[in-house]
């Protein structure tokens, strides 16, 4: 039976349904659609070389599981595995079409509470399936890595620092009085209530984001942010930041270009500051993002850039595709035990 004669039946078939048993059937149809679909953007079934837990390449095959995956057996540490142990989908229970769903809305980056609703989920569980995919996806973006003869911009973003979240449950206190979405912070202007997130962007399309501290960019945090980013004899352009000048003059750059942002006459970083307006845009949506998981939300911008850009038709596929084949070690304990980066209110140290 071909695809045309396999659409007629289910016609059919459905026609004879009442709206109740139409409706479910529908849906079930569905699940088996994207379970399809999550299968061909997987592609095929790959060979394991080791064992996951223990290392040993005394790897057999040793039958299927009840859904068809292939398992095998280590005869080092005598326990069996299939290929999804130690992946994403390897520690979760949900089945691959909720996955598939579930990768179809974080390309279209919908709010937490419709990809629950469409998804069939909680709200806690679509929060963690958020971060297991940015944790898995983040591996996939490009390195940023400038060399000799290299070129690349760099500046810093500023975001309200944010304890946004339910704090009841845990030990976490709040150092100030909770503030409203939207109301404006307590000192005007770039104050230490304002996160530092320095940025950069190559002339091979690399970006990076580090969340780097409370306040304006310091000396060090600017050191500790490029010292494994930027080698020797590169080319780099930034603003008028002076945190900059000692640091690169240290890393023994090439060329250092730094241009006045109110005065565009000797030249721009129009590139980097793109990058930043799509960044507003990204986090914009979100209505807020927490400060302790700022960083996870710029893994997530990262990945969109590299591939969103290129192909946003087959983004669901590409997430698919990834999260088969990646890893997440986070526990879903610890991704609800998260602090603050820079808990530095008790002991007076600088961020």
């Amino acid at each position: 039976m071909d695809a045309g004669d396999l659409v007629i039946t289910l016609k059919k078939s459905l026609a004879k349904l009442s709206r109740t048993e139409r409706r479910k059937a529908v849906e079930l149809v569905g699940d088996v659609v994207r379970a399809a679909m999550f299968d061909d953007a997987a592609g095929e079934d790959y060979e394991i070389e080791r064992c996951p837990r223990c290392g040993s390449t005394a790897v057999v095959k040793k039958g299927k599981s009840k859904n068809g995956d292939r398992r095998y057996l280590c005869r080092g540490c005598g326990r069996t595995f299939s290929g999804s142990t130690g992946r994403v989908l390897g520690r979760s229970r949900l089945p691959r079409e909720t996955w598939m769903a579930y990768a179809e809305c974080f390309a279209l980056m919908l709010p937490l509470r419709e990809c629950a609703a469409r998804c069939g989920v909680c709200l806690k569980t679509a929060w963690t399936m958020r971060l297991r995919l940015i944790e898995c996806l983040k591996a996939y973006s490009p390195d940023f890595r400038v060399g000799r003869g290299g070129a690349c911009e760099l500046d810093e973003t500023y975001f309200p620092e944010s304890f946004k979240g339910n704090h009841s449950r845990g030990s976490f206190e709040m150092p100030r009085k909770a503030r409203h979405r939207g109301k404006e912070a307590h000192r005007r202007g770039l104050s230490r209530e304002q996160i530092c997130v320095m940025t950069g962007i190559s002339d091979a399309n690399a970006t990076f984001f580090e969340v780097s501290g409370r306040g304006a960019v310091s000396r060090k945090r600017a050191a500790e942010a490029l010292r494994d980013r930027i080698g020797a004899g590169a080319v780099v352009a930034t603003d008028k930041a002076t945190a900059y000048i000692d640091v690169l003059r240290d890393l023994k750059v090439a060329s250092h270009e730094s241009y006045d942002s109110k005065d565009r006459s000797e030249g721009t970083i129009n590139r980097i500051n793109a990058v930043h307006s799509l960044l507003g845009s990204f986090m914009a949506r979100f209505k807020g993002v927490s400060t302790k998981h700022l960083g996870a939300y710029l893994d997530w911008f990262r990945w969109c850039r590299t591939f969103m850009a290129t192909d946003s038709r087959s983004a669901g596929s590409t997430v698919a595709r990834q999260l088969a084949n990646g890893t997440c070690a986070t526990r879903i304990r610890d991704m609800f035990n998260v602090l603050p980066p820079y808990m530095d209110y008790w002991d007076g140290r600088a961020a």
